[in-house]
């Protein structure tokens, strides 16, 4: 497994886990969705940002955008009271949006250096333009069921985010095994 995919591979079980954690805080007695939607979009951010400084020697800046995303987000949220779910949806609905972009502009890279990668990102991107667009329309009940709905959503999100760089190692490892039977060979 190269650094890209290891570093890539460990993001998407952070996210993962972020969204797992997410679930469960209504259990624990969490209810305070600003809090709750500024710490997760915040350790979003960060955490694409150092991934993307760890793997900036492979040319890839999704990172930043992702980041970018993220601050916009919270910068928006100084003018709009996140406590109203009608901002809520709004800003989720930026953030996806936001990110959709990230996602579509990668999908053209993979395309453009012809790796088949870029059609798992396409799907990724339709699932999570959809699950994007469910959560934001569900996201008009109390504070512990936004805090839920979140929590599936970047659940799910994570979940999307870890199929890259699995699907990367797959093929990598595939293509790697003839190689080495052709040595054994010799």
């Amino acid at each position: 497994m190269n650094r890209r995919t290891l570093v890539e591979f460990i993001t998407g079980w952070l996210l993962v886990l972020i969204g797992g954690i997410m679930t469960v805080l209504p259990l624990f007695g969490v209810m305070n969705i600003k809090a709750v939607f500024i710490l997760t979009i915040s350790l979003y951010g960060i955490i694409h940002l150092i991934k993307n400084i760890l793997i900036l020697s492979f040319k890839e800046y999704s990172g930043f955008s992702t980041s970018f995303s993220s601050l916009l987000v919270l910068i928006l949220m100084f003018f709009l009271d996140i406590t109203e779910p009608w901002n809520l949806a709004l800003l989720l609905f930026i953030w996806v949006i936001l990110m959709s972009l990230t996602k579509l502009k990668e999908s053209d890279y993979y395309h453009d250096r012809k790796n088949k990668i870029w059609l798992l990102n396409v799907v990724n991107l339709v699932l999570f333009l959809i699950t994007g667009i469910i959560t934001t329309l569900n996201l008009y009940y109390t504070g512990e069921v936004q805090i839920l709905v979140l929590g599936f959503f970047f659940l799910i999100n994570g979940i999307l985010d870890l199929m890259d760089p699995l699907v990367a190692f797959i093929i990598s490892n595939n293509e790697s095994t003839p190689k080495e039977k052709n040595k054994k060979k010799k």
